[in-house]
């Protein structure tokens, strides 16, 4: 078994896309006092929204044999792409839940969190970083 190597820029990433899935996401209208977040679905019962955790994990582990392995660096992007379609979907669901009769106009003054912006972020340092993990150890073999 390869020795750990850690790749910080994945490690991070897990971190921060946790951070912003758990964070709040957004509000439907400035009255409501629940704001729609990974930690809502969790506190609710999680149902299927449990496999981002599931994915985050394997790009966790992935990541921290990322630096010197091939297969681990892959699986971390596996991990993260897998982890961003079940995110997407998660919030594309909580955005559903908006009356659709009302057009567009909402999103304009639907209050935000800061949990969306974390994520994005989250997961773009997942990616750039698995992805250049993988550039790294497939050059080096």
């Amino acid at each position: 078994m390869k020795r750990l190597a850690p790749d910080a820029g994945i490690i991070v990433g897990v971190v921060l896309t946790v951070a912003g899935y758990l964070l709040p996401w957004f509000r439907l209208e400035s009255r409501f006092e629940w704001w729609y977040s990974g930690w809502r679905y969790l506190s609710e019962g999680a149902g299927w929204t449990w496999w981002v955790f599931v994915w985050l994990a394997l790009a966790l582990i992935g990541g921290l044999w990322a630096g010197n392995s091939l297969g681990a660096a892959t699986a971390a992007v596996v991990g993260t792409v897998a982890a961003a379609v079940f995110i997407v979907s998660t919030v594309a669901f909580s955005f559903a839940q908006y009356d659709i009769d009302a057009g567009i106009s909402w999103a304009k003054d639907m209050p935000f969190g800061i949990g969306l912006p974390v994520l994005a972020v989250g997961l773009g340092l997942l990616l750039a970083n698995g992805v250049r993990a993988i550039a790294v150890n497939a050059f080096d073999h």
